[in-house]
């Protein structure tokens, strides 16, 4: 059972409990040295070493480059770096995290919220008077000052109008009119959590600013509803047609009954009131890996010689880039496992195993009895085959 009463180093000493009550997608919080023993796994120059990976997801923000908010996307070599201006540029590469094992560390300090809903660990450097200018983010987000400064300007929703400047390619806010009453500098260390939709303006104060943003995952309605459709419609009941009965109270043949409309409604809420299969899209998608291209399952021959190692004693780890999470079904009896967008339903029996594998980050199955329960190994050959554990092996000489 997650604590939510003890008080958290990354919270300022704060309870999860009165964050979650008083801060969690209702205002912000500044946390002064909320980073305790962090050590920062990635200079500037290592991080701009990574944008010119060709896999990895990166982009420049020049302010005043050769148009207004100048945007150029990676892979980046030596010369793009080279021919910069001396200041205000930033440098952002998305999800650091699943190239930087270090990082787990960091992530896995954030566990007093779903981390079914933590989506990746952006990290930016900044030369002086780097921004990208007044914004805002449609998740929660934490931003985690690492090295040098930073100033954060924040608006609430109701101040400021949803309009961007024209004919760039971010949408960057014409009307950021900042207040004092959320205007503050963080130096490393320092953290601010910001809720969906507060618009926010970020500008280095010198050339060593470095921010961690973790960000949360906040899938929109819509597409709720069309992976809802789409999974309503992986069996078809012909029989489920618009019947609704004439109660003889319209008031001519071509109008559409208010009658009519409350029928529709009742079918359709009776077509969507199934919480498991809504549980399966929800931990499908939540559990999907950022970059799946780069995560294709293991084949037979791959997941029976992984197999084998756990058994024996190998450590295996849970990767930083792992996604897992559970759903307990509503017949009591079974439970279903969501790794990096697949899903396995197994006896509800094994909620402890799943819960000490989403805990722990180094395993050792020797001495694992595979016989206490026939859908153990099943899930122990799902998780592996689906990376959400893999063999740690000793890195060549």
């Amino acid at each position: 059972m997650t604590d939510l009463t003890t008080p958290l180093t990354i919270l300022g000493g704060m309870t999860a409990q009165t964050f979650l009550n008083e801060y969690w997608q209702k205002k912000p919080l500044l946390i002064r040295a909320g980073l305790v023993d962090f050590n920062v796994p990635l200079e500037a120059d290592e991080l701009a070493g990574m944008a010119m990976e060709e896999e990895v997801e990166s982009r420049i923000v020049i302010e005043n480059g050769k148009t207004p908010w100048e945007t150029q996307q990676g892979p980046f070599d030596e010369s793009t770096f080279a021919t910069l201006p001396e200041k205000e540029w930033t440098l952002l590469v998305q999800a650091v995290d699943h190239w930087v094992p270090e990082i787990q560390t960091l992530k896995e300090q954030f566990q007093f919220l779903p981390s079914w809903r933590l989506d990746d660990v952006m990290v930016s450097y900044a030369t002086e008077g780097g921004s990208v200018g007044p914004h805002y983010d449609q998740y929660d987000v934490f931003l985690a000052q690492v090295a040098g400064k930073r100033r954060w300007q924040v608006l609430a929703p109701e101040e400021y109008q949803d309009t961007a400047i024209s004919d760039i390619s971010l949408h960057i806010l014409d009307n950021f009119n900042a207040t004092p009453d959320m205007d503050w500098v963080l130096e490393a260390g320092d953290i601010l959590y910001l809720p969906p939709n507060f618009a926010h303006n970020g500008r280095a104060i010198d050339d060593d600013c470095m921010t961690y943003s973790i960000g949360f995952r906040a899938p929109s309605l819509q597409d709720a509803l069309t992976g809802v459709r789409d999974k309503l419609c992986e069996t078809v009941n012909v029989k489920d047609r618009f019947a609704a009965p004439e109660t003889g109270k319209r008031e001519h043949n071509a109008q559409i009954h208010s009658d009519d409309i409350a029928y529709l409604q009742a079918e359709l809420t009776r077509l969507i009131n199934q919480p498991d299969l809504l549980a399966n899209w929800l931990g499908e998608t939540m559990s999907e890996s950022k970059y799946p291209e780069y995560l294709a399952p293991l084949n037979g021959k791959e997941l029976n010689e992984a197999f084998e190692s756990a058994i024996q004693g190998q450590t295996f780890i849970r990767p930083g880039d792992a996604r897992i999470c559970y759903y307990l079904s509503t017949n009591d009896t079974t439970m279903r496992v969501f790794c990096n967008g697949e899903s396995l339903e197994i006896s509800n029996e094994l909620a402890p195993f799943v819960q000490a594998i989403t805990d722990q980050i180094e395993f050792d199955f020797s001495g694992l009895d595979l016989n206490q329960n026939k859908d153990l190994e099943p899930l122990v050959r799902f998780l592996i085959c689906q990376q959400g554990i893999i063999e740690l092996v000793a890195p060549e000489e």
